[in-house]
């Protein structure tokens, strides 16, 4: 029987970054430092990639965007590579070109404003992942057109949050939770030797009313969902998540969909591109990456794929 020690008390952390509230619960004798090491990494990327900071490497590729390439730390260069080819896999339903699209619609940020068809085509005209071109000799990042922006908002929480594992379990963290904005990764076990339990939220109610629960254990748990942010507009739901072949909000009959895998990154792309794609054609993306899912239905049905049978709880 586990006895009560000072590694029970767990070393704690909750700051700010990547636009968003993270936290990290970890237990174990290196604990308190790996936790600040690993917020301090989280700082870091979103130095590198926030596309809202001058001076990070997304920010100076947007804004020579057409005018060849520009160097980024070698960090930035793969994460992008392995965004593209994401891209591609998923058959441009994951695009990190979309910034125009998403700066045209400003979600939360110009009221119930919805852009007339012929300003959808023009931005629509900026966003290809196929027009990115990379120089691996220099680290070299380039944007082929004038006016194309990245956004890495749809992967960049997943890495930092993979980075934030490989620091904790590097130093000898055995069990902790992580939660960078949703994004969540378990590593081990609770203290107690139950299993994680991870809620999985009903996307039509307020914030902390579950669906159902996770069971997990080494696993990352990302969800993606129509009321995260979004506005109503004539009985319209207009969200966040911008389907980049149309340049509107998805509609493809979910309200959320939950990926489980290993890597936290994959994850968090997974699920933008399963909710864009929907539960037919996003199944058949699952199995690419051998991983799981959870699509919640816009009738709240919910469809849970058999390697999630025994570990998800529906309330």
């Amino acid at each position: 029987m586990m006895t009560q020690t000072k590694t029970i008390h767990p070393a704690a952390k909750t700051f700010f970054a990547l636009g968003t509230i993270n936290t990290i619960h970890a237990f174990g004798d290196e604990a308190e430092q790996a936790v600040e090491d690993a917020a301090e990494r989280v700082l870091q990327i979103d130095d590198m990639l926030s596309a809202f900071k001058p001076e990070s490497d997304i920010s100076k590729i947007s804004r020579h965007a057409g005018g060849g390439f520009r160097q980024v730390s070698r960090d930035t260069f793969h994460l992008i590579k392995k965004a593209a080819e994401f891209g591609k896999t998923s058959e441009g339903a994951f695009d990190i070109t979309i910034r125009p699209l998403v700066e045209l619609w400003g979600i939360n940020k110009k009221g119930d404003y919805v852009p007339a068809e012929p300003e959808i085509r023009e931005a629509l005209n900026l966003v290809s992942f196929k027009d990115i071109a990379f120089n691996a000799r220099m680290n070299g990042v380039a944007l082929k057109k004038p006016g194309q922006s990245l956004d890495l908002g749809g992967i960049a929480k997943g890495y930092a949050a993979d980075e934030v594992r490989h620091i904790l379990t590097k130093n000898g963290v055995k069990s902790a939770m992580i939660n960078l904005g949703g994004n969540i990764v378990a590593i081990g076990r609770r203290p107690d030797g139950k299993a994680w339990q991870i809620g999985i939220q009903n996307p039509l109610q307020p914030t902390g009313i579950y669906l159902g629960v996770i069971s997990a254990e080494d696993k990352t748990v990302v969800t993606s969902g129509c009321n995260e942010r979004f506005f109503m507009k004539d009985g319209v739901r207009y969200h966040h998540i911008i389907d980049p072949r149309t340049g509107k909000p998805a509609q493809s009959g979910l309200l959320s969909v939950t990926a489980v895998c290993k890597n936290s990154a994959e994850a968090d792309a997974l699920t933008t591109a399963l909710f864009i794609l929907g539960q037919e054609k996003g199944l058949k993306l699952l199995k690419k990456f051998k991983a799981e899912a959870i699509f919640v239905k816009e009738d709240l049905s919910v469809f849970v794929t058999p390697g999630l049978a025994k570990c998800f709880e529906k309330n």
